[in-house]
């Protein structure tokens, strides 16, 4: 898809073939299983799709054949398994990778990272004062990560928060509460926020202008001050914020995991459900 978008303009529109091999594979005849009656479930019938396990990982099988004996035959192809795709493409528009380095006229930026950044956006969305929020990766190497290559812990990057707010409204200082109340005691431990664990989970705040710095520093301390222990969680200037994937942003307004949308009302005090 992406060789055939090549060269293309918003609208413009291609019919990409895909052979199986860069679809859903060949047809494979060790794939289509022969199962002893004593190992079916009661209530099986021809076309249910069941459950098989491949290496701890489940694997859909078609019921294609049920047998007199109560024996059955499943087929754990993929339905278009060895077909030949073709797919009509419009180019709808482009994604941006990076975040603006520069706030629109009047209003100015913050960047926090307090582990896994769907709560944490949340949590500023429904912050008075502030006109936009995107999730996405900070503070590291890799040109253009990916979700898949954060998650390996290897890019340098961290899960964070872009805030764009208007500080006739809300002041940095009055987002820094905010922050430290997503970090919670992850503030002392290094590389983890709750149960999600490496560098990519690590609590931050990465500053945009000196007063920023000094703030920050200052909340750090006296954090560190209250709590009688060092606080890990690291300050350092803004480096370029690549912009997570869409799924991703205001994951959880719009239903996260499991569908259930949670508000992001300016005010709303519901508690947030990290996952959904």
């Amino acid at each position: 898809f992406e060789d055939a978008a090549r060269g293309l303009c918003v609208g413009d529109r291609c019919e990409v073939t895909l052979p199986p091999e860069f679809a859903y594979g060949e047809r494979r005849e060790d794939l289509v299983l022969d199962i002893d009656a004593a190992k079916v479930p009661e209530g099986v019938t021809e076309g249910m799709t069941l459950q098989l396990s491949s290496g701890g990982r489940p694997v859909p099988a078609r019921v294609i054949k049920v047998n007199d004996d109560g024996s059955i035959q499943l087929d754990a192809n993929h339905k278009l398994a060895g077909e030949t795709l073709k797919v009509e493409m419009t180019l709808a528009g482009f994604r941006a990778l990076l975040a603006p380095a520069e706030p629109p006229p009047g209003m100015e930026l913050a960047t926090f990272a307090a582990g896994c950044f769907w709560g944490v956006e949340l949590a500023f969305q429904r912050v008075p004062g502030v006109v936009q929020t995107n999730v996405g990766y900070a503070q590291g190497e890799q040109q253009a990560p990916e979700y898949e290559d954060i998650c390996t812990g290897r890019t340098g990057h961290t899960e964070a928060v872009r805030v764009v707010f208007d500080p006739s409204a809300v002041t940095f200082e009055e987002l820094l509460p905010v922050f430290w109340e997503r970090v919670g005691k992850n503030a002392t431990t290094l590389n983890k926020a709750g149960n999600d664990e490496g560098p990519q989970y690590r609590s931050g705040i990465y500053y945009h202008s000196e007063e920023q710095q000094r703030l920050a520093e200052k909340s750090a301390l006296e954090l560190q001050m209250k709590l009688g222990e060092p606080v890990v969680t690291e300050v350092k200037a803004a480096e370029p914020f690549w912009l997570a994937e869409d799924y991703h942003q205001q994951y959880l307004e719009k239903g996260g995991r499991n569908g259930q949308a949670q508000s992001a009302a300016k005010g709303c005090t519901d508690t947030i459900r990290c996952y959904g």
